[in-house]
């Protein structure tokens, strides 16, 4: 949705008018849509929140579950209620299709949200394995299409609440793995914590609709992968034991290639995962085929 100057003045306007403090927008963005003002946008008074919310939004790709949602909330209101009319009926949202091999992923022109997740790190270079994963972005050709957030030292709730409060298109785990393909993380009270492809397997069922990849860089994880792979298009794992410079380099190729030009239809996350199997070739070719790529199997 494209918005001009005097239509984002418009909203913001609106917005106001219809949740005239922080309180009953917190709660319209919580009931509507689960997300968390506070996480979304921040701001000294309730102007610049708004602002705020309606850039994230509209950066993000939701702001016409935005507008509906405080139609929704506040439907008697005059000015919410014209602009929301204006917006929606001259921009009609168009339907996303998610990613599958039957239909590859095209180059996209909205920013891909990377969420870094780390665990545990146990003389794992996990810093190292983050600065390669920065390093390549900021190479890349495509690197403004690209925006990176990152959890250290997760816990299964941290995973939960990342994931549903940034809603990424990539999410990217570096950690321990274990044999059974279980990922190592801890409990509050800072015990080992097990989390099985199972449980992982429900968690991303849950956020389908716009992860498009997962890539787990830890030793075992392609079990993890072929969970995962029943709800999300494209699930990287390793089958065995992985080295911490061959899992830094895989990574790097990975980015370097998911920031490539690529001509129109072809499939981008594939063709990372490939550049990805060069850079760890080239590192130590014993590993080369460690990193397995699993897809949707619905």
């Amino acid at each position: 949705m494209n918005l001009s100057g005097q239509q984002r003045k418009q909203l913001t306007q609106a917005l106001l008018d219809a949740f005239p403090d922080k309180s009953s927008l917190e709660q319209m963005l919580l009931f509507e849509l689960d997300k968390s003002l506070d996480t979304i946008a921040g701001g000294s008074n309730l102007q610049n929140i708004v602002f705020n919310l309606i850039k994230t939004s509209k950066s993000e790709n939701w702001i016409e579950d935005l507008i509906n949602a405080a139609r929704n909330s506040n439907p008697g209101n005059s000015k919410l209620k014209t602009i929301a009319e204006e917006l929606l009926t001259n921009n009609p949202k168009e339907p996303l299709s998610a990613p599958s091999p039957n239909n590859p992923t095209e180059q996209s022109t909205q920013p891909q949200k990377i969420l870094i997740l780390t665990a545990i790190p146990h003389g794992l270079r996990l810093d190292k394995e983050i600065q390669e994963i920065e390093d390549a972005i900021r190479r890349a050709t495509r690197r403004d299409l690209f925006d990176i957030r990152t959890r250290t030292a997760v816990r299964p709730q941290d995973i939960r609440r990342a994931i549903q409060e940034e809603k990424p298109q990539i999410v990217h785990f570096c950690g321990h793995g274990l044999e059974d393909g279980s990922l190592l993380l801890e409990d509050d009270g800072r015990n080992n914590k097990p989390v099985t492809p199972q449980g992982l397997a429900i968690l991303f069922k849950q956020h389908s609709n716009y992860v498009k990849c997962v890539l787990f860089n830890a030793c075992h994880s392609v079990k993890t992968a072929e969970a995962i792979s029943q709800h999300i298009s494209y699930v990287i794992g390793m089958n065995r034991e992985i080295g911490d410079q061959a899992a830094i380099a895989f990574a790097q190729g990975f980015y370097d290639g998911l920031g490539y030009e690529s001509a129109d239809n072809q499939d981008v996350f594939a063709k990372a995962f490939d550049e990805g199997l060069v850079a760890i070739a080239m590192e130590d070719f014993s590993q080369e085929s460690i990193p397995v790529l699993k897809t949707i199997t619905k």
